[in-house]
């Protein structure tokens, strides 16, 4: 019982300070000078020195024949990717896919590109689970199909199944994709 009152005790401590400090809270607006706001550039830094913007409208990413366009943001996510891959910032060029598929999730072609970075991390099992992600969402794409199947046929190479990467080969020979 003793606890109990204690503890009402308490609560009741805490209620009265919450509503003092609440009182102490200004409603009032606070008059600030209007400024223009200040301009941020979006870029990449590698190695404590940012990368080059690409030209207006001009971006590096190759598209795969037959693929519906990305988003002018999403392409120049996939372009600075692609720097970050070029220089060995595979952890940025990771971030920078990761950030492309919170805007499109149902992108194979992002999916796949993830893949190739996790491969190029030696995170095997990684790209081989990112690339069957990219073929659930190819739309059919045969060269999109290819280049996963190759991926995933080296990842299993390179984790020493070669049965499980030779099926994947096989299946770079299969009549639907000519």
């Amino acid at each position: 019982m003793a606890k109990l009152l204690l503890s009402i005790a308490k609560l009741g401590s805490l209620l009265a300070l919450t509503l003092s400090l609440s009182a102490c809270i200004s409603t009032s607006s606070i008059d600030v000078p209007s400024q223009d706001p200040a301009e941020v550039e979006d870029r990449a830094v590698v190695n404590g020195q940012p990368l080059l913007l690409p030209e207006q409208n001009v971006f590096t990413a190759e598209p795969l024949s037959g693929d519906e366009p990305m988003s002018p943001v999403v392409n120049r996510l996939v372009a600075i990717a692609g720097d970050q891959r070029r220089v060995g910032n595979w952890e940025s060029a990771a971030s920078s896919l990761e950030r492309a598929l919170r805007i499109e999730p149902r992108n194979g072609r992002l999916w796949s590109r993830l893949a190739q970075v996790r491969y190029d991390q030696k995170a095997w099992q990684k790209a081989i689970q990112l690339a069957a992600k990219s073929n659930t969402l190819s739309g059919g794409n045969s060269n999109l199909l290819r280049q996963n199947w190759v991926l995933m046929a080296n990842s299993h190479d390179a984790l020493g199944d070669s049965v499980l990467a030779e099926r994947y080969r096989v299946k770079l020979t299969e009549p639907y994709l000519n």
